[in-house]
Order: structure tokens, then C-alpha cells, then sequence
């Protein structure tokens, strides 16, 4: 039986976290379950308020207290178990092992098969995602997140080909929420531009995004290109001058390295090939740097301002994460492209950092990310007119950074990593005073995980197929009404084509 005192604690607990108060929430339910640790469910929330707030140690061990106690529907704590290593720890296997324990918890639990199917194609084993990924379909026929991760999985011969067409009857359904729909739309799309079918294409990618939108919309505050250039300006004005070192850690263990620049511009093959080298661990898109920020209170000017004790302090929490997800690694990869807008803050955590900037044909920039469905908090990419506008706020973001810091930036141009691949990863290791080895040329063999939309490109050997891929789409973005940085895009383009 509760009683009062437990009911008290267990209501306060929950109120907080229904209120999104999530440091709040985690000091309430720590000080329930001191006094009745015999609540499974309440593990279970801890260990979820945890998750949200990075703490994967903390959150391991809630999860952990929960199975232990009985709790009902362990499927669901395996599988959020499966995500905390696979995100945070860097532990696929286990991912994979709790993920399996799921299932035999449950094997009509849907969510484990997506999950796992996910996970497989991080691994780039395309079998075990289609097997995952059909399992899930025979479940939810009309699943629209097994049916796109499954056209992902290969490529079609022709405008009728069965997967398109399979994929046409679920559209056609009506059946479909907006989200669902524009990820149905995203995988028509990309079948259609695999078989040449690019005027389709473009209808599909065009419709993609205009539910993307409509399924974010609440979510985030609609994009503005004039204000992320008013942005840029703030973080310029913010950080002016390099850096004196006021606060921040000049020899780091492990040494980070941060990749940057615009989404779909190069920035996983360039980590590929470097994770492929026997002194660099492959850290992929962390999102350290962004709660970082966020803990300083995003505004540029606060983070320039904050006080030496607290950036030394972050700087040594993120190399304490990086250090439990990749023990004994030497150099660590960090590769989240739009840290464009906080190399102030990495200089100031770590003013020695190296930073690799991946730049990329704008146009092929600009097709490669409007045919993804992006993550609602990256709201430029739902049209080509906003990515355009967020291009060029990004150039000018990268172009004060280098003139700031000169000898810590290198552009690694994507056009010339797959033409001339060896010198281009030679002169990428030197500056990151590292010697050559040929593995970094192999870098599709490897086996470790890769979590990002580039899955299975980087998989393969080097080619030039996506050099040029935006002329497909010229047609179209032409067709669209005036607008000043994409015209400037396209015009740019067309001078260079006179000369």
C-alpha cells in the first residue's frame, strides 16, 4: 500500500517531468526511490530523465534497477537499454543483444524490429536490415518507417519498379499522418532519382518537404535566412579576437577533432577514412558541443564571456564522455557538421583544437540535403530556397572562423577527396601531425558502425557519381520564383559556364 509520503514524492516526481524540468525531475525521482526503491516504474522514468539529460551511466543503471525489480514491459526498457549504447556508448554489439532480448520478450514488438533494422544498417549489414525491416512490414504492412528504410536498401531498375509501385498504394492509402507521408515521399523520391525519373523526383522531394514542414510545424520556429545571418554577425562580433587562453585545456587526452561545415557536404567519408587509421577513433555526430552551449546559455556573447572555471569544467566533462565511449583512444573524431557556429566555444574548451571544415559544390550541397528528411531542428532544409539562404550563412560563419584562427582550420574539399584521393588524406593527416597509412584508402571495409544518412555511400569505394548530381535537378530549381540566394546560387553557376 502507498502511503502518504511515498504518494507525495511519487506526485511531485511526476509533475516535473511532465513539465520538461529535467534536472528537477531527476533530483525528485532519486529522492523517491532512496526511500522506496521498490518502484520498477519509477526506475524506469529515471532512467529515461537520465537519457534526456546525457547522463548514459546514470540512465544504464535506472534501467538496470528497473528489470531487476519486475518490471511489466521490460521489452521497452531493453529497447531504450539499445539505444543508450548504441548512441552514447558506442557499443553496437550490446545494442544488438538487447535488442534481441526484446524480441523474445515480445516478437510482435514493432519498435525492436525498426531499432534493430536501424542498427544493422549502421553496421552496414544490408541482409539483417531487410530481414528486420520485412519482419516489421509483415507486422504493420503499411509502416511507413519500415517501408522507406527498406527502399533505402536498394535502388530501382525503372519508374514501375515494384518498390515504387509498393510504395504509390501505401500514398494511396489515405491512411498516412504527415509524417508518415513525407517519409513515404523522401523514399519515392530517391528510388525515382535512382532510375532517372528526375522531373518525378523533384514532385516527390517537392511534396517531401512541404509535409516535412506541415509534421513540424509546433516543433520549431519557421526558418529566416536574414536572422542566421544576423546570427553570424553576433557570433563574429562575439568573438572578435583570438582567444587569449582564458580558461580551456591545451593538452587534451584524447585529442578531439572536430569535423564541420554544411550536412551532406563530405563530412562522414572524410570521417570514414580517418576512423580507418589506426591512431583515430571515429566519434560521429555528438551533440556534446550543443548541450555545452546550451548549459552557457547559447547566446554567443555569454558563451565568450563565460568564466575560465566553467569552460575548464566542460572541457573536462567532454573529454570524461569521450573517454568512457572510446577507451584508450588517441585522437577522437567529432563529427557534427553545423559546430560551425560554436568553434569560439571549442577554442575557448580546447585552444589547440584541430578543425576540418568539408566543403562541397553548393548546388550539389543543396540538392544532397533537400532530398533528406532532416531532423525538425534543422528547419532550412525543407526548401531550396532556405538551404541556399543557410549556405551562405554558413560560408560566412566558416570564413570569420579562418580568419580567426588560420592555422587551426583545414577545408577538405569533397571533389577533391574522391578525385585525388591519397594526396588530399595525406595532407588531411599532416596537419593533424599524423602519418599516412593505407588502411585510410580501404576505409569501406570497415565494420564500425556509421549513424548518419551516408550509410551506405561510404560503403563503397571512391567515386565521383554525386559530383555534379544537382544538373538533374536544374530544370526544376530554375522553374522556382525569384529568389536572392538561390538565383545567386544559380547564377554563379551560369557565369561560371560563359567563362
Amino acid at each position: 500500500m502507498t502511503d502518504a509520503r511515498q504518494q507525495d514524492l511519487l506526485n511531485t516526481a511526476s509533475r516535473l517531468r511532465e513539465l520538461g524540468r529535467v534536472p528537477e525531475a531527476i533530483a525528485a525521482y532519486r529522492a523517491l526511490l532512496a526511500a522506496y526503491p521498490d518502484l520498477p516504474d519509477s526506475w524506469y522514468n529515471l532512467g529515461y530523465l537520465c537519457r534526456q539529460a546525457g547522463l548514459a551511466s546514470d540512465a544504464m543503471a535506472a534501467y538496470d534497477e528497473a528489470l531487476k525489480r519486475g518490471i511489466q514491459g521490460a521489452e521497452e526498457v531493453y529497447l531504450n537499454r539499445a539505444a543508450l549504447y548504441s548512441d552514447a556508448m558506442a557499443r553496437p554489439a550490446d545494442a544488438k543483444a538487447d535488442l534481441e532480448k526484446a524480441i523474445a520478450l515480445n516478437p510482435a514488438y514493432l519498435p525492436a524490429y525498426l531499432n534493430l533494422g536501424n542498427l544493422h544498417e549502421d553496421l552496414g549489414d544490408r541482409a539483417g536490415a531487410k530481414a528486420a525491416y520485412l519482419r516489421a512490414i509483415e507486422l504493420k504492412p503499411n509502416n511507413a518507417i519500415a517501408l522507406s528504410r527498406l527502399a533505402g536498401l536498394g535502388r530501382a531498375t525503372s519508374p514501375d519498379d515494384p518498390m515504387i509501385l509498393r510504395i504509390k498504394a501505401a500514398l494511396g492509402s489515405g491512411m498516412l499522418l504527415p509524417a508518415d507521408k513525407a517519409l513515404l515521399l523522401f523514399a519515392l523520391g530517391r528510388l525515382q532519382d535512382s532510375c532517372g525519373a528526375f522531373a518525378a523526383a523533384a514532385e516527390s522531394f517537392a511534396a517531401a518537404n512541404a509535409g516535412a514542414r506541415i509534421a513540424a510545424s509546433g516543433n520549431v520556429a519557421p526558418y529566416s535566412g536574414p536572422e542566421e545571418l544576423v546570427r553570424a554577425d553576433r557570433c563574429a562580433a562575439a568573438f572578435s579576437t583570438p582567444n587569449a587562453r582564458v580558461g580551456g585545456l591545451l593538452a587534451p587526452s584524447p585529442q578531439p577533432v572536430f569535423i564541420v561545415g554544411m550536412f551532406r557536404s563530405g563530412s562522414t567519408l572524410l570521417e570514414q577514412i580517418l576512423g580507418s587509421h589506426s591512431q583515430i577513433s571515429a566519434g560521429g555526430e555528438l551533440e556534446m558541443v550543443t548541450r555545452i552551449a546550451r548549459g552557457l546559455g547559447w547566446d554567443p556573447a555569454a558563451i565568450a564571456a563565460a568564466p575560465a572555471a566553467n569552460i575548464d569544467e566542460y572541457a573536462q566533462a567532454y573529454l570524461q564522455r569521450i573517454r568512457t565511449m572510446f577507451p584508450g583512444a588517441q585522437v577522437v573524431t567529432d563529427k557534427r557538421p553545423d559546430n560551425f557556429w560554436f568553434v569560439g566555444l571549442i577554442k575557448r574548451m580546447f585552444p589547440g583544437a584541430r578543425i576540418l571544415n568539408t566543403v562541397r559544390h553548393p548546388l550539389d550541397t543543396l540538392v544532397s540535403v533537400w532530398t533528406q528528411y532532416l531532423s525538425s531542428s534543422l528547419p532550412y532544409g525543407y526548401s531550396p530556397e532556405d538551404i541556399a539562404s543557410h549556405l551562405y550563412a554558413e560560408r560566412r560563419m566558416m570564413a570569420h572562423w579562418e580568419r580567426l584562427y588560420p592555422g587551426d582550420i583545414l577545408s577538405v574539399q569533397y571533389e577533391q577527396l574522391v578525385k585525388n584521393p591519397e594526396p588530399e588524406i595525406r595532407r588531411v593527416l599532416s596537419f593533424l601531425n599524423l602519418p599516412f597509412e593505407p588502411a585510410c584508402l580501404e576505409f569501406h571495409h570497415s565494420t564500425r558502425a556509421v549513424r548518419t544518412a551516408s550509410v551506405w555511400q561510404v560503403r563503397e569505394p571512391l567515386h565521383d557519381r554525386s559530383i555534379g548530381r544537382w544538373k538533374n535537378y536544374e530544370q526544376y530549381f530554375r522553374s522556382l520564383p525569384p529568389h536572392p540566394a538561390l538565383s545567386a546560387l544559380l547564377a554563379i553557376e551560369s557565369a561560371g559556364k560563359s567563362n
